[in-house]
């Protein structure tokens, strides 16, 4: 009895050792579960992998692009740099010449229509019976090939077309000169204060009204070569003398002065053949 009983209580414990043993395995669905899981841990791992290298890829790609903007902005601001030193200067100089040419056509036009102006009106007058305006030419040049004389030069031949009592009516550029259209005058009235004017240039007096003519002489001086020419008037500056003279009526009417004018050493060749009342040697 006693040997039947050890052995049913081995039997009993031998059941609850397997059924303790059963427990503990894993279930199959649990093991497909955890296999299933560990797939998905190896997914997301290799996915995580494939973003961090698809990251990479495109911080490298941003840096790339960034530096690539970079050198781009640094060249396009070197063009402007350069553009800025190279076509700014020059453009500003084509808009101050335009600007310059369009006040100096301005200022021409205003002329010309101030000058039609007044001929209108004096013809208007002559058709009235008025006398008809005594009209003269002159010349200024500078030295030769030079267009326009200097405008110190200028200013003093028209302050001394002014004070004898010369109109300017018009201006235009003609063999290398600037030719001079001079109303209010007779020729013979010029000529005759003209050969005046060489007197008293020989004889100064403390009396003599001589400031225009001086201020013309001096503006002479101040070039290397010039000519001017008021009616019968010629004035000759050449690097060693000053001439001036006063040339008959009858050769103003055959000959043109304007090339005179434009070549002052053929001036003042001709200046030293006059006789002495028409000459004056105004070199210093």
């Amino acid at each position: 009895m006693t040997w039947i009983l050890f052995l049913l209580c081995l039997a009993i414990a031998g059941r609850e050792l397997y059924l303790a043993f059963d427990r503990r395995r894993p279930a199959p669905e649990l093991t497909r579960l955890r296999l299933h899981l560990e797939d998905v841990r190896r997914e997301l791992d290799r996915f995580r992998s494939a973003q961090r290298e698809r990251n990479d890829r495109l911080a490298s790609a941003q840096d790339d692009h960034a530096g690539a903007l970079s050198e781009a902005d640094a060249r396009i601001r070197s063009l402007i740099a350069q553009i800025n030193d190279r076509m700014l200067p020059e453009v500003n100089t084509r808009l101050t010449r335009q600007r310059e040419t369009i006040d100096r056509l301005t200022t021409e036009v205003t002329g010309l229509r101030d000058h039609l102006v007044r001929r209108m009106d004096h013809a208007a007058a002559v058709s009235l019976g008025a006398d008809p305006a005594d009209t003269v030419t002159g010349a200024l040049g500078g030295r030769a090939g030079d267009l326009d004389p200097a405008d110190d030069l200028r200013h003093a031949y028209e302050l001394f077309t002014g004070r004898y009592g010369m109109r300017i009516e018009l201006t235009a550029p003609a063999a290398h000169t600037m030719r001079y259209y001079l109303s209010g005058r007779s020729p013979r009235g010029l000529e005759r204060d003209f050969i005046d004017l060489l007197h008293r240039l020989r004889t100064p007096c403390e009396d003599q009204d001589l400031d225009s003519a001086e201020v013309l002489l001096n503006a002479l001086l101040r070039t290397e070569q010039a000519a001017a020419q008021i009616g019968p008037l010629l004035l000759a500056r050449t690097p060693t003398a000053l001439l001036c003279g006063v040339l008959p009526l009858a050769e103003l009417r055959k000959t043109e002065t304007t090339p005179l004018v434009a070549a002052p050493a053929t001036a003042a060749t001709r200046l030293s053949r006059l006789p002495h009342p028409r000459f004056h040697n105004a070199t210093p």
